[in-house]
């Protein structure tokens, strides 16, 4: 990949990331008074926005796997770390299901590129952030500042 497409995707993805962020805050407070399922349809296409703007430009799946944090919103917040080696989007979905039955929806994600450690990564990700954040339950941490735990995950894989 030429310097000028990796400037365009960084470019691209900021962008998008902005827009995520006013729409997320935007459903905020319906997401807080609780929805049953099936979801507005606002809230299903952010959910799904999130998903294809954090692997854009990232290498499309081969040997190896990813972390992900994934950012959940409903009657609290919470952030879900894990690791996958198959098809994120399918593990993504499986989170999914899990969340809307509790009236959480999806609402912000990170994916690393593929790497070729991601369990033990995983690992040191969940005991970094356990260190500086109390309410924790195994990789589900509530309250936990989303951009943050990002942050600290892409520094660990050396990502965006």
């Amino acid at each position: 990949m030429s310097t000028g497409t990796g400037d365009w995707l960084a470019f691209e993805r900021k962008r998008m990331r902005e827009d995520l962020v006013k729409r997320k805050q935007a459903l905020t407070p319906t997401l807080r008074e609780g929805l049953a399922w099936p979801f507005p349809e606002a809230v299903n296409q952010l959910s799904k926005d999130v998903v294809s703007t954090a692997v854009r430009g990232k290498s499309p799946n081969q040997a190896g796997g990813r972390i992900y944090v994934l950012e959940f919103r409903g009657p609290g917040q919470y952030v879900k770390l894990g690791s996958v080696r198959q098809d994120f989007r399918r593990r993504v979905l499986q989170h999914q299901r899990i969340a809307r039955v509790h009236q959480y929806a999806l609402v912000d994600a990170w994916f690393s590129p593929h790497i070729p450690n991601p369990v033990e990564l995983e690992g040191a990700l969940k005991k970094f952030l356990r260190i500086t954040h109390a309410q924790h339950d195994g990789e589900y941490f509530l309250g936990l500042d989303f951009d943050r735990a990002a942050s600290v995950a892409g520094d660990l894989t050396g990502s965006p």
